[in-house]
């Protein structure tokens, strides 16, 4: 919903820029020459018949109250992924807002939306203006993942995963004989709640007080996996988190500098430890009738922090900002039994006693040495130190393959980081600039490399031969090294060493973009965007070898009257990659996967205002999007199925206003979505023998969502007061 009124921006924690600064010594500028003609001072204006038409305040009360209802047809949980609308049914159309002002400043505004769904939210805020602000709120918002999933499993009241009483175990879902007749319903969605309660207190007119709290909190069900040596099993696992975090801190300001100081701590605790679940085939050791995942554990974050700028008194505008903070992350959940067999003990130590060290510091420079010369430049730290005691504990791949003992690896890094451009106006009509980054990782022991080193370089130029015409190139390159020290120790147990992670692998990248906008008429506009960039990573033998994007998007708007607007847009993208791998057999030759990936996206619409009364939008969107794999293994060839998705989804509005104070409001969407996945078709509970799933199956869904409602604006304002 919109305010009927437009209100003046209130003061907040400030946040000078140079632009400010240099308005604010200017002003300065203007007031001492004032100051200096003072002995000749201007006759004063007679004001008494003056009228204030336009005052920045207003006086009184004024709200707008919506109250309806949609009905929703062929929902699911894909559809309403993140608004709730989620199954087939009626839903409130709820919401309000409104804003009220007193003579000596005091205020309140409020604004209340969706209501009758679980992405509700609400903001409520009362004040002073100049002297403090109280604002308080609440953010909903659903996550849906699959309402098409089934599982045997109950939870019972202690949160662990059990079978039926007449459950058949089995060395293959196929043995599982009462597995059909078990199946239940289960929805993999979760709900996240955030309340939040933030203050300011303006201490004058160069301090600023404030803090800011927050609690959500998320509770539903995920998806996860896990593994009895070569069976699986895909769990229904229980999500109860809570986060509070706290943030309080003070901001100084004035013409030419600012400064800020904050506190900063965050709470994390996972009210489940672990999910147990009963092996549902048969063991292959004796008494391994369970299986336990760890969750994850609850920790903390303590940090400080201050920033700020400085204008320095040199060239025509120089700026210099700051930025510095500590902090420490804990993490001392205690330790699950090494195992779910009978008799497992909790390792010694029983938790890990997580410490680690976190510091920053930054230093930038913003300046215009030259009237056509702009001029940046960063230079940070980021540093990571992990504390955490090194402990030697029992490696458990599952309870029928024991993997002997494992050190906890330690994750220490430094990062320093330099950036800097330049961008200078050759003629009024051109503009060229440069820019460049650089990136030094060191890692701590025990890690797979010793450092990482990334420098990127491009360049662009932006032309406007004629003022509706305007185009901006740029290109660049950019190239990771390694160190060519490789820990093979730090490895993942089983892990092939010739495969690297892809933060770590060697890597080069070209990459280009062009831009162009052309007015080609007052009301006729038209741009077009595209963008190339290539990936070669030179060093890799296995995993990951190349990797190229390109992209293309289009705009065309028309505004051929004040009442009405229309636009076409339009996109395509093509990402592939080449991927290396190996089977370990020795002779065995490598195998190579090229795997392509397309979008396409189509929009049109467009807004009238077919009289006072009337107005109506109308948005169509129409997108396809195909994945293709081509193997090559030994000079032979196999093409996996092809993975497509098809969305059309259409949108109409209208609203009619009875009067200047009520209107009544339709609207209707038609969406249809249908993707295939040969990963998930046609694969059930019990297709694979060795993999129990949740059966869950692609995305597709046929909405139809209709609404009606009624808005009902009221005011009180006062009029402005006179001279």
């Amino acid at each position: 919903m919109n305010l009927p009124f437009q209100t003046v921006p209130r003061p907040s924690t400030p946040r000078p820029s140079a632009l400010g600064a240099v308005a604010a010594l200017g002003l300065a500028t203007v007031l001492g020459m004032m100051a200096a003609r003072a002995d000749s001072p201007a006759p004063r204006p007679d004001t008494s018949e003056w009228k204030c038409s336009q005052c920045p305040f207003f006086q009184g009360y004024s709200a707008n109250v919506e109250a309806g209802a949609q009905y929703a047809h062929g929902a699911d949980a894909y559809s309403g992924r993140y608004t709730g609308v989620d199954h087939t049914g009626a839903y409130g159309d709820l919401g309000a807002s409104g804003q009220w002002r007193d003579a000596s400043g005091h205020y309140g505004q409020y604004e209340l939306q969706n209501l009758g769904l679980p992405s509700r939210d609400a903001t409520i805020e009362v004040g002073q203006e100049g002297w403090y602000d109280l604002k308080l709120g609440y953010d909903g918002q659903p996550v849906n993942i699959y309402d098409n999933t089934a599982t045997p499993y109950r939870s019972p009241a202690s949160g662990d995963l059990t079978l039926p009483s007449n459950w058949m175990y089995s060395g293959s879902t196929a043995g599982m004989t009462q597995l059909n007749q078990s199946l239940s319903a289960v929805d993999i969605e979760s709900n996240r709640r955030t309340v939040s309660l933030s203050g300011q207190y303006f201490a004058g007119t160069h301090w600023t007080l404030y803090t800011d709290l927050s609690h959500e909190q998320q509770e539903g069900t995920g998806l996860a996996s896990a593994s009895f040596l070569t069976d699986a099993v895909q769990l229904p696992q229980p999500i109860d988190y809570e986060t509070n975090t706290l943030e309080s801190g003070a901001a100084w300001t004035s013409g030419i500098a600012s400064l800020h100081v904050a506190y900063t701590g965050s709470w994390f605790q996972d009210n489940t430890d672990a999910l147990t679940f009963e092996n549902p085939y048969l063991p292959l050791v004796a008494g391994q009738s369970l299986g336990r995942l760890s969750l994850p554990p609850s920790n903390n974050l303590q940090q400080g922090s201050t920033s700020g700028e400085i204008l320095l008194p040199l060239f025509h505008a120089t700026t210099l900002s700051y930025s510095a903070s500590l902090g420490r992350l804990s993490q001392d959940a205690g330790f699950l039994p090494e195992s779910a067999l009978p008799g497992a003990m909790v390792p010694a130590p029983g938790s890990l006693g997580g410490d680690v060290r976190l510091s920053h510091y930054a230093l930038a420079l913003s300046s215009r040495p030259l009237s056509r010369l702009y001029v940046r430049g960063t230079a940070s730290y980021d540093g990571r130190d992990d504390h955490t005691p090194v402990l030697t504990l029992p490696q458990i791949v599952t309870d029928e393959l024991l993997g002997g003992t494992l050190a906890t690896p330690r994750y220490s890094e430094d990062r320093t980081r330099l950036e800097g451009s330049a961008d200078y106006r050759l003629w009024s009509w051109i503009k060229a600039g440069v820019a460049g980054q650089y990136l030094n990782t060191h890692f701590g022991p025990g890690q797979v490399v010793t450092y990482t080193q990334d420098s990127r370089a491009s360049g662009h130029v932006t032309v406007t031969p004629v003022s509706p015409l305007s185009f901006d190139l740029q290109g660049g390159s950019a190239r990771r090294d390694t160190s060519s020290f490789f820990d093979l120790a730090a490895l993942p147990p089983g892990e092939n060493p010739l495969l690297r992670a892809y933060e770590y692998a060697p890597r080069d990248q070209e990459f280009y973009a062009m831009t162009a906008a052309w007015a080609l008429t007052s009301s006729l506009s038209w741009s077009v965007e595209g963008r190339w960039t290539d990936d070669n990573y030179r060093l890799s033998e296995l995993g990951l070898r190349e990797g190229h994007s390109r992209a293309l998007t289009s705009t065309l708007a028309w505004t051929p009257a004040t009442r009405w607007s229309l636009y076409v847009d339009g996109g395509y993208q093509r990402l592939s990659a080449l991927q290396y791998g190996s089977i370990g057999e020795p002779g065995a030759a490598p195998w190579q996967v090229l795997d392509g990936q397309y979008f396409w996206n189509l929009g049109a619409g467009g807004r009238w205002t077919l009289s006072e009364r009337w107005d109506l939008q109308v948005d169509y969107t129409h997108a396809i999007t195909r994945e293709d794999d081509n193997i090559e293994s030994g000079g032979a060839q196999s093409v996996f199925p092809e993975n497509d998705s098809n969305l059309n989804s259409l949108l109409l509005k209208a609203s009619y206003h009875v009067s200047a104070a009520l209107s009544v409001r339709f609207h209707y969407t038609y969406a249809t979505y249908v993707s295939n996945d040969w990963a998930l078709d046609g694969v059930g509970v019990d297709t694979v023998p060795n993999l129990l799933t949740l059966g869950e199956q692609p995305y597709q869904y046929h909405v139809n969502l209709i609404g009606l409602s009624v808005v009902y604006r009221f005011d009180a304002v006062k009029p402005p007061p006179g001279p």
